[in-house]
């Protein structure tokens, strides 16, 4: 037996008389070692750049426990042109007219994207801005003539719309974040200046991302769906006039649906409205958890941010889009020198046409956000899918019903959308690790010893071989 021991240890055939012998096992030893480092790679490199699986479904969530999405309604076009002759103001002359009245001008061709040859300006007074808005912009009064949630009417709905700048086009949000609760300073005084959705920005939001709801209020605030009865719809009627003179060649409106705590933002779902048209959306609810025992781990290595974990300068709310827009603000200050439109800043001129392509370059410098801006995916993720329908739709045959019409507004210049959530439970996906640190050293315990034969026994035995049975001999 302990001749057997002896000649089966794999260290007593390294040192042989025979140097065959030794060459030949000390090439096994090498040829193992580096099969080993080659099939533990992959384990390795997965560990430290894949350590986290988004594709594990969670218990579902009801309904209830969701946001309905904030909906935001773009008219197409945002400067009212039966206030303002658009076709006269483009034959003016640069010396005949006052610098106001020049930026003026720069600002309509700003929001209304037009491609003709004016002067253009690098710099515009913020002041100016928000007096073309007051006066020339197309007002929510005129574009929003009702709301039915549920089962109400909403006769005076610009009290709960929120004015917002989508890049140069003026907007009106529905529940979305009250503004206090959104922003560390309320935007652009664009609400003082076009008087509209005070009655929704003084409430207060019991609603967070990783938190969800708190409190067990009547009245949630963003509001949500109870259920997915028929009656759980919200429905805008719009309205776009005739005009001679357009600010834009595109007609109807453009909607957004998105996160209550999200800036409005092209990359969110969206549709287009015409006149005369109907337009029934299905909304799907996406949502992305984060498991609880990955809070200990660096954002980095985690994927994504919870919402105390990193600080914006305008938004009180993390999100990737909110982190996203605001380094593209400080990133146009920095190369440009002003602030854009949709981001008006007391201490910035607000940039002009000519400054264009500085924006651009801005834009194409931050596209890659994780680098530069070091913005992350929200731990707690909601997203909106849409599916729907448009027909049309002769208003005339409902005129009697609609109270908001006058002498002023044609039924022949409406048109509507109406939206509901179309699945009772949401069945999210949750982030979590992988697996576990042990679960990878296991791993690589496992192919190590396939390839060499090495065990906890083993390891102790040539220790001692090596580093402590010298000393006796």
């Amino acid at each position: 037996q302990k001749h057997i021991l002896k000649n089966s240890s794999l260290r007593n055939k390294f040192w042989t008389d025979n140097k065959y012998s030794s060459l030949y096992w000390i090439s096994v030893l090498i040829g193992s070692f580096a099969l080993c480092v080659f099939l533990s790679y992959d384990i390795v490199l997965k560990w430290y750049d894949s350590p986290v699986n988004r594709f594990n479904i969670n218990e579902p969530r009801h309904i209830s426990e969701n946001p309905f999405p904030a909906i935001t309604i773009c008219h197409n076009d945002p400067i009212s042109s039966n206030i303002m002759n658009l076709a006269s103001v483009l034959n003016w002359e640069r010396e005949n007219k006052t610098d106001e009245e020049w930026q003026t001008l720069n600002i309509v061709y700003e929001m209304c994207q037009w491609k003709h040859k004016i002067v253009k300006l690098e710099n515009i007074d913020p002041k100016i801005v928000y007096k073309v808005l007051k006066e020339f912009s197309t007002k929510c009064e005129d574009t929003i003539k009702q709301i039915r949630w549920k089962d109400k009417i909403i006769d005076r709905p610009c009290e709960i719309m929120q004015p917002i700048f989508l890049l140069n086009n003026l907007c009106f949000s529905f529940n979305a974040l009250p503004y206090h609760d959104m922003y560390r300073q309320v935007p652009y005084k664009l609400q003082d200046v076009l008087q509209i959705g005070k009655k929704w920005s003084n409430l207060t939001s019991n609603w967070n991302l990783d938190d969800g709801y708190s409190g067990n209020l009547t009245s949630n605030i963003p509001w949500n769906m109870k259920s997915t009865s028929f009656w759980n719809t919200v429905e805008f009627i719009l309205a776009q006039k005739d005009a001679a003179y357009g600010c834009s060649s595109k007609q109807g409106f453009t909607v957004y649906f998105h996160s209550p705590s999200d800036v409005p933002d092209y990359s969110h779902s969206s549709l287009k409205l015409s006149k005369n048209s109907h337009s029934y959306v299905q909304i799907l609810t996406q949502l992305s958890l984060t498991d609880d025992g990955l809070k200990s781990w660096t954002p980095e290595k985690r994927g994504c941010y919870y919402l105390n974990e990193k600080w914006l300068k305008y938004n009180t709310k993390y999100s990737y889009i909110n982190c996203y827009v605001e380094c593209q603000v400080n990133y146009t200050k920095s190369l440009c020198g002003c602030a854009p439109i949709f981001r008006i800043s007391s201490s910035f001129p607000v940039c002009g046409p000519k400054l264009k392509h500085c924006q651009a370059n801005a834009a194409i410098h931050i596209q890659r956000a994780y680098h530069t801006c070091k913005c992350l995916p929200s731990c707690t993720d909601i997203d909106y899918e849409l599916s729907y329908s448009t027909v049309s739709k002769n208003f005339s045959y409902i005129k009697k019903s609609l109270m908001f019409l006058d002498n002023l507004t044609d039924s022949n210049d409406l048109a509507s959308i109406e939206a509901t959530v179309n699945l009772e439970h949401t069945w999210p996906l949750r982030r979590n690790a992988e697996d576990t640190n042990l679960g990878y050293i296991s791993k690589i315990a496992g192919m190590t010893n396939l390839c060499r034969g090495v065990s906890l026994i083993s390891v102790l035995d040539n220790f001692y071989f090596f580093f402590i049975n010298p000393f006796f001999q």
